[in-house]
């Protein structure tokens, strides 16, 4: 999109519109700035005319760029010429005092008068500097300095009465009021520049200021400032959301459904940060600075309302450059610090982004339920757009700690899944991946070879087995939807999540996983049975019949695999075992017991587990690579009962559960714990005997053959 603006200007004289002028190219590219626009014109019409609204638009967006046509009222006939205008001034109920004729003259003269009495009166002709739905602003020269008048609408808070307020407590902080009328102001000069931009720290004393006054105002109450509390805000989500429904697509319907469930107990906990509900600004970034120098001033205060001050906290940042945020951020977080020693102001700016686009959302749409129709272009859309920054926020509120680095960015997923209230499990998905996304990805991908992971250090190694067994248990979660039993039968673990195929496969791809295909049958290394239909010929091979749910490798590691179901004769893979026995390495199964290492130990230390790590190199399969081998011939009896075969225990290592019932376990129920008392976890292949001394790994035992 462009920024080039360029304005025609429509002129009316005694209620008659007589042509136009224009197109001219103007400096600034905002719609609403209109003091050049009012200036060009005057000069091409010969006599001094003031703008009074928008009529149309076309290629702009955002409040800015593209060809405007405004509608100006001349103060005599025009001399200079004027082009043709297919233009009628058609009344609206919605149009504001300042964009009729009648209007606009009627503002100016209260200003004048209140001048007058003040003892300072106009000394040349007033100046345009914006006009819009949300504002008109002109400055009045004076003997003494220019005075503004800001005339604001009926759905703005009557500013005099915030900045009395705020001005009680810090009355440098605000500008001064000579004189107000409901929703029109006279404001003295403020000199300086407004902060776009501005190096110096000392407009810094903006943001801790705010706070103080903000503070101290908190005891006051609400009063009749409008509710904008975090509850309050959840609470009216609901209903905006059905009337946004057109503009959204399903997806962003429904993703946006889930948001309202979760915003109150979003706001629950934001509420519990310790930082009491209070005026809020509404509006408070650094263009609503002004500084000189020595002294900063918050000026708009037309949006204000009752609220958590996180709203104006977080206001700053799309501003500001990331370095600069980063010291506004502290500077906050300190002051409030210092204001409410008991609070966790930053953990508030965590939770609130998406009530803050919510905050937007709702004024959006108050901004165009009181506007006439060709105001619409100023803010048509935002509503909707400020739900869908509303959904891309919900991660950071979900999870704060994650980042590019994988140390807990599982965990967090995980507690969230099983923890969610009233947000469904793409939602939750959704959000993690919006704040993991694009580092993590990166950073797990050094465990996608044999030899990349084997040359990190002990520590690295730890912090990726750890990661990848934490993501592992989403992977075992969302797989609990396609595994049998199915319907309401009964089941071991009866927690379901309810993403789709195809959803869960494309989360994993995000990460840079890849999934098992079936092209090649049946391959313990990639496919677990979960299905098995018997054979007529009880010697026959293993055949995959159908993929359940996905399974994914990350390069040459398998990360989980794929749930199949297969045809087998008895003598290989026996109905009720291979199908129904303990899986190990596995954390959660539908209809059979999962055996892994994290189970037995506390909340914290079961983080601590490793993922089974398999790799299928040019060189061959390298299974449950672990950094203290054990062979496969020495450890597989359980107390009392003679040890498997060889065979058996290859096939428990590769199939992660046993076939058949072990020819040494005649008694042997399939369901009991001395089935899952075999302890696999430390045997690998090959073997440690088919490794040579000289490639270990300076002492850290992996092997190589």
């Amino acid at each position: 999109m462009t920024e080039q603006r360029t304005a025609t200007v429509v002129v009316g004289w005694q209620g008659e519109l007589l042509g136009a002028v224009g197109p001219f190219a103007t400096d600034s590219p905002y719609w609403a700035q209109v003091g050049e626009v009012a200036a060009a014109a005057s000069r091409a019409a010969g006599v001094p005319l003031a703008v009074l609204r928008l009529l149309s638009v076309a290629g702009g967006e955002g409040g800015r760029g593209g060809g405007t046509v405004y509608l100006a009222v001349a103060s005599e006939r025009p001399t200079g010429a004027l082009a043709p205008a297919d233009t009628e001034d058609v009344g609206h109920p919605l149009r504001l005092r300042w964009a009729s004729a009648d209007g606009l003259a009627a503002e100016w003269a209260w200003a004048d008068g209140e001048l007058a009495e003040l003892g300072r009166p106009r000394t040349g002709p007033v100046e345009q500097v914006r006009s819009w739905n949300l504002s008109a602003l002109s400055r009045f020269p004076t003997a003494d300095g220019p005075v503004w008048l800001k005339s604001t609408p009926p759905f703005a808070v009557p500013e005099a009465a915030v900045i009395a307020r705020a001005g009680r407590v810090d009355p440098e902080l605000v500008p001064r009021v000579l004189a107000a009328d409901g929703r029109r102001v006279l404001l003295a000069d403020v000199p300086g520049v407004d902060c776009w931009g501005v190096p110096e720290d000392g407009m810094l004393t903006a943001v801790d200021r705010w706070a103080a006054v903000q503070a101290a105002v908190a005891a006051d109450g609400p009063g009749e400032w409008a509710d904008c509390s975090p509850t309050a805000l959840a609470e009216r989500f609901p209903a905006l959301l059905e009337r946004l429904r057109p503009e959204l697509s399903e997806q962003e319907y429904a993703q946006a459904r889930e948001l309202a469930g979760q915003l109150p107990a979003i706001a629950r906990e934001l509420e519990s940060c310790g930082l009491p509900s209070t005026l809020v600004h509404g509006d408070f970034h650094p263009g609503n600075w002004r500084f000189d120098g020595e002294r900063a001033t918050v000026l708009d205060f037309s949006d204000a309302a009752w609220g958590h001050p996180a709203l104006d906290g977080l206001r700053p940042m799309p501003f500001l450059s990331p370095e600069r945020w980063a010291v506004v951020r502290a500077r906050w977080a300190d002051a409030w610090r210092e204001l409410v020693p008991d609070c966790a102001p930053e953990r508030a700016l965590e939770l609130a982004p998406p009530l803050v686009h919510v905050h937007f959302a709702l004024r959006y749409q108050e901004f165009l339920d009181g506007i006439e129709p060709s105001e619409h272009p100023y803010h048509a859309g935002d509503p909707a757009g400020e739900v869908r920054r509303a959904l891309r926020s919900l991660g950071k509120a979900l999870f704060p700690t994650v980042g590019s680095e994988p140390r807990g960015a599982g965990r967090e997923l995980y507690h969230a899944l099983m923890a969610r209230t009233g947000s469904s499990a793409q939602l939750v998905l959704d959000a993690w991946a919006a704040e993991a996304l694009p580092g993590y990805p990166e950073r797990l991908a050094a465990a996608a070879s044999y030899d990349a992971f084997t040359a990190q250090s002990a520590q690295e190694q730890d912090l990726l087995e750890c990661e990848l067994y934490a993501l592992s248990r989403t992977a075992d979660a969302l797989a609990l939807e396609f595994q049998p039993p199915y319907g309401d039968g009964p089941v071991r673990d009866g927690v379901r999540l309810g993403v789709g195929r195809e959803e869960f496969a494309a989360f994993f791809a995000r990460l840079g996983m890849t999934e098992v295909g079936a092209a090649d049958g049946f391959d313990p290394f990639l496919h677990e049975i979960a299905e098995l239909v018997p054979a007529e010929d009880p010697d026959a091979p293993i055949e995959l019949l159908d993929v359940l749910w996905p399974g994914f490798v990350l390069g040459e590691l398998v990360f989980t695999r794929a749930g199949v179901r297969v045809r087998a004769g008895a003598r290989v893979a026996e109905p009720g075992w291979a199908d129904a026995s303990p899986v190990y390495w596995a954390f959660r199964r539908r209809g059979r017991r999962p055996v892994d290492l994290s189970q037995g130990w506390g909340s914290n230390s079961q983080w601590s587990t490793s993922h089974r790590m398999d790799f299928r190199t040019a060189d061959g399969d390298r299974l449950n690579v672990v950094r203290t081998p054990e062979r496969l011939s020495d450890h597989h009896a359980i107390d009392g009962f003679p040890p498997l075969s060889r065979a058996e225990a290859e096939e428990l290592l590769r199939h992660r559960c046993l076939l058949r019932r072990p020819a040494g376990y005649p008694e042997l129920v399939v369901d009991s714990q001395e089935a899952a008392d075999f302890w696999p976890f430390d045997w690998t292949l090959p073997e440690p005997a088919a490794c040579s001394p000289d490639c270990r790994d300076h002492g850290s035992n992996w092997q190589r053959p």
